[in-house]
């Protein structure tokens, strides 16, 4: 038996991630058994200079993938964006991985025209910074055509892994995000993993943990780690600590700066981390071939 264990949005640069942090998800890997870790996008802002070496502190005895989120892609061209996108990664004689960005394409907020929905991008969305080839929605179609080619190649069990929201289930909910619902995915790619009975899916992008959740034949897996000040830590510590919420407690900026950099603040994470990085894992158990052996 192997397990996989799948993670996204780490962002280590935003989130600092220290060498005790690593050695804290490295042991954490260790506790769990698990044998292959795949990063589902939003790793860092810089794929050469931070992205590459923190897989180089990854356990060695654990195998290590990935595919990329927006934030990957600040810093690397168009070629090896593509050499990156589709992975296809054999788990054992039955079970495949594959592994594929995605992107987006407006649909999420019909409300807004394709004009529309561009002029806000460019005005507030991290992606203006990207210098893409192709327009999103010419992105998302191309991506699509991609997947159908290697679904239709493949034979056995799939698991998917992407970075954007493929199903409006999961889209954002409070009223002032609606506008950046325009940014997170596209259906179409639910409805060809219908098409193929792609029984299991992973993404990420929306920072917001779920359980699994089954919508036709697909069960949907999510447990983005995020931002530290959306992390289960920094609510429990304010929690903890009443004192210390400030008076607009729903604005995740100011109730994060209000305890950052204290000492308790500090020693609470070191306490927890373990278990916020145990939180953000969606682990797959895998049969092996030898298994069925007798």
């Amino acid at each position: 038996m192997k397990k996989l264990a799948i993670m996204s949005d780490l962002h280590i640069d935003i989130n600092q991630f220290s060498q005790e942090d690593i050695d804290c998800l490295n042991q954490v890997l260790h506790d769990q058994n698990i044998d292959h870790l795949h990063l589902a996008g939003d790793i860092s802002n810089h794929y050469e200079r931070q992205t590459l070496p923190f897989f180089q502190e990854i356990d060695s005895r654990v195998t290590i993938s990935h595919n990329l989120g927006n934030h990957d892609l600040l810093d690397i061209n168009e070629d090896r964006i593509e050499e990156l996108d589709f992975q296809v990664i054999p788990l054992s004689g039955q079970v495949t991985l594959v592994a594929f960005h995605g992107w987006y394409d407006y649909s999420y907020f019909p409300e807004r025209s394709i004009a529309e929905n561009i002029t806000f991008k460019n005005t507030f969305w991290f992606d203006r910074r990207l210098k893409r080839p192709l327009s999103d929605i010419d992105l998302t179609q191309s991506s699509c055509q991609n997947l159908e080619e290697t679904l239709a190649s493949l034979s056995g069990d799939i698991i998917i892994s992407m970075h954007f929201v493929p199903h409006s289930d999961f889209i954002l909910q409070h009223p002032k995000l609606l506008p950046f619902n325009a940014f997170l995915g596209s259906q179409k790619f639910h409805d060809i993993f219908q098409k193929y009975q792609v029984k299991t899916v992973y993404f990420g992008h929306n920072h917001h943990r779920m359980v699994p959740q089954q919508i036709d034949d697909v069960t949907y897996h999510s447990r983005p780690l995020g931002y530290q000040k959306e992390w289960k830590i920094s609510n429990d510590f304010l929690v903890k600590h009443p004192d210390l919420i400030p008076e607009d407690f729903s604005n995740l900026n100011k109730r994060f700066a209000a305890i950052r950099r204290l000492p308790e603040f500090e020693n609470f994470r070191k306490q927890e981390l373990a278990k916020e990085f145990q939180s953000a894992m969606s682990i797959f158990e895998i049969e092996d071939e030898k298994d069925n052996d007798y």
